[in-house]
């Protein structure tokens, strides 16, 4: 993908949340290459520059995403705690169900 299609990407999964810059990404880009997480490919006739994520970053990004799973989970079980100390049992059990339903 290249920096601009990343770009698009990133705020349209975000749902325009986050619309990052070409600056912004080809900031980030730079680090993730420094760091080995992305490899870029080799240039196809232009400037166009495109990259792909390594075995080192497939590591790491599934590292990130069970802690945030891991994250999302306790946060959900707190606000049942939270819920049921406000006397809603029913918005606890709903947090609590929904804490279980996510995977590690």
């Amino acid at each position: 993908m290249s920096g601009t299609a990343l770009a698009e990407h990133i705020a349209r999964v975000s749902e325009g949340e986050w619309k990052p810059g070409p600056g912004s990404i080809y900031l980030i880009l730079g680090e993730l290459l420094r760091q080995g997480l992305i490899t870029e490919l080799p240039k196809r006739g232009g400037n166009l520059r495109r990259y792909v994520i390594s075995s080192r970053g497939k590591d790491e990004l599934s590292k990130l995403s069970r802690e945030a799973s891991n994250g999302v989970g306790r946060q959900l079980r707190l606000l049942a705690v939270y819920s049921a100390l406000s006397g809603r049992t029913d918005i606890q059990k709903a947090l609590l169900s929904a804490s279980n339903d996510i995977k590690p």
